[in-house]
């Protein structure tokens, strides 16, 4: 089975997408204390393009599986509102308790949407691997910048370069990979995943993270320039999904 073409073209491409979210990490740890002080900035473009990855990819996906998936965001919300509340609790103690806590809620979340990621790119190339890559290059563009917000997140969160590089890649790197290789596996098995669930409950963790993490963040940016940078991240956002669905 691991010898299919269709699974061989999948494994691959979230091998490349790993590479291109792995190059934007390791950007964001080359800026250094500049992109440290100027952290607002990149709260706010990433609230950008994660609000446009759940308006018009996550929910409206989930959406065309059941409509039942309004109750999966809700959960997700609400899952990861009790994930926060539960992490904080245990480092409270600490100085930065509470952004140890977003950050390791933001990278339970970053994860799960890198690891349907993954399957997506596998699930793409089961019929026809011609329309697998055309997917695949739709899908890349918002690679990098997802490398960009994992990184950001935890070091934000107060850990070291060192840390945040290390789960960033985990976050938003392997779990690609994790992805296609547990769909390469099920997908034969299983006869219909639950993508209405998995997608629902990714794009309501998401909301979680752009309301009580990012938001915040993101307001402390002068004179509203914020917005600006908001505008820059939607903009990103759109010519992913743009280019994405025209290669459909």
């Amino acid at each position: 089975m691991l010898g299919d073409v269709h699974i061989s073209g999948g494994l691959l491409a979230a091998v490349i997408a790993a590479g291109v979210s792995t190059a934007g990490l390791l950007s964001m740890a080359a800026l250094g204390d500049w992109g440290r002080r100027n952290s607002p900035y990149f709260s706010a473009f990433a609230i950008g393009v994660l609000l446009v990855a759940v308006m018009f990819h996550l929910t409206p996906e989930a959406l065309s599986y059941s409509l039942d998936a309004w109750l999966w965001i809700l959960i997700g919300l609400g899952g990861m509102a009790v994930i926060g509340l539960t992490l904080r609790t245990f480092t409270d103690r600490r100085v930065n308790g509470a952004n140890l806590a977003f950050g390791y809620a933001s990278i339970i979340a970053l994860g799960t949407h890198s690891l349907l990621d993954g399957v997506i790119y596998q699930t793409s190339f089961h019929d026809e691997a011609f329309t697998g890559w055309l997917a695949t290059f739709g899908l890349l563009l918002h690679e990098f910048p997802e490398g960009v917000i994992a990184f950001f997140l935890l070091r934000e969160a107060g850990m070291s370069n060192g840390r945040a590089g290390f789960w960033a890649f985990v976050a938003a790197s392997l779990t690609t990979i994790v992805g296609a290789l547990a769909s390469a596996y099920f997908i034969d098995l299983v006869p219909k995943l639950p993508y209405a669930a998995l997608l629902g409950g990714t794009a309501g963790a998401l909301i979680y993270i752009m309301v009580f993490h990012l938001g915040p963040h993101a307001f402390l940016t002068p004179n509203r320039r914020g917005y600006m940078m908001a505008s820059v991240g939607i903009v990103i956002g759109i010519a992913a999904m743009v280019l994405r669905h025209s290669m459909h």
